[in-house]
């Protein structure tokens, strides 16, 4: 039998295959902590992003005068000798402008590069791509839906389209918008002259019958004043569950809301020529009616010799008397 040791031998394969582990290991860690610290770095970015649009006013500075209102400049945004910083804010965090917000668009389009270096994206050893939108409460990274305006065009979408691959960061904040009616749909339903009524609504002499889902996001109506001076006015709304109410009739000189027809009155005002928020009190009658979210409501708008804009959204939320809607932020 041989007895001689071999500690030399296993101690050299030993240690090469040690010394391989370990040389593989050292390789291969660092691109791991590197795929980390950029998917952190980008979310920083991202976040840093929505805090200077949703909780400042923005500045400007051309090296003597300065102040908050740089969306009043446009022919200066792309100038070298101005500075601005594009705040999105109007009196305090997450009120937003709209004004500002359509300047910021309109910003990010003629000069991207330098908006890109304003929200600290571009430096000398470092730069990222950004897209900010405004979005509805039901958006999400698969089926987003931006918040229209008036006319149906896209409030806020500015920057860079968003890459299919890669890092990409995303993050989203609530915020309100100072003004509904610069979002919401506009339509003529009063009875003088031509009407312009939303697709899923249609004329019935002078009624309007008109196709919501509960609960309703957005739903208030302008009155202008009467088409005649001499015979009575009034404006009547009718909610039903199951199929478009007969009839709406209000009484002379009223605005009322009711569920049924005829209508089982829940409120009602003297008829004025002003806006009429009436999103939240049909949302309390059809909830106070058994409704479930998604389900079909039918209104009928019994109008009488007056003249009145209809104001809806689909795509911004009406939440305690604001617009409410999420500002989107992605950078990669």
């Amino acid at each position: 039998m041989n007895r001689e040791g071999r500690l030399s031998l296993d101690m050299l394969i030993g240690l090469s295959i040690f010394l391989t582990t370990f040389i593989f290991i050292a390789q291969f860690l660092p691109t791991v902590f590197a795929d980390v610290r950029s998917e952190i770095s980008l979310a920083h970015e991202a976040y840093k992003v929505t805090v200077l649009l949703a909780e400042t006013e923005g500045a400007w500075s051309n090296g003597t005068h300065n102040g908050t209102n740089w969306e009043d400049y446009p022919s200066l945004w792309c100038d070298d000798n101005f500075t601005f910083l594009p705040g999105l804010v109007k009196d305090k965090p997450d009120y937003l402008s709209y004004d500002k917000i359509i300047a910021f668009n309109d910003a990010t389009d003629k000069c991207y590069e330098k908006i890109q270096e304003m929200l600290g994206l571009k430096t000398p050893d470092r730069e990222y791509n950004f897209n900010v939108s405004l979005e509805s409460l039901d958006s999400r990274p698969y089926n987003r839906i931006p918040v229209t305006d008036t006319d149906d065009n896209v409030v806020l979408r500015a920057g860079k389209p968003i890459p299919s691959s890669g890092y990409v960061s995303r993050f989203e904040r609530y915020v309100w918008v100072d003004s509904v009616y610069e979002l919401a749909g506009a339509y003529n339903i009063g009875t003088g002259g031509s009407r312009n009524v939303p697709d899923y609504c249609k004329e019935e002499g002078e009624d309007v019958n008109c196709n919501y889902t509960y609960p309703i996001r957005f739903f208030g109506i302008e009155v202008l004043g009467k088409v005649q001076e001499g015979p009575p006015w009034w404006l009547g709304i009718c909610l039903e569950g199951s199929g478009t109410p007969s009839s709406c009739n209000a009484n002379p000189g009223k605005i009322q809301v009711g569920f049924g027809s005829p209508m089982k009155e829940e409120w009602k005002d003297t008829l004025e020529v002003k806006r009429y928020d009436l999103t939240a009190i049909l949302n309390q009658i059809l909830k106070k009616e058994g409704f479930s979210n998604g389900q079909t409501v039918y209104i009928k708008i019994g109008i009488k010799n007056t003249n009145a804009t209809l104001y809806q959204s689909d795509t911004v939320d009406y939440l305690a008397g604001k617009a409410v809607a999420k500002l989107v932020v992605y950078v990669w």
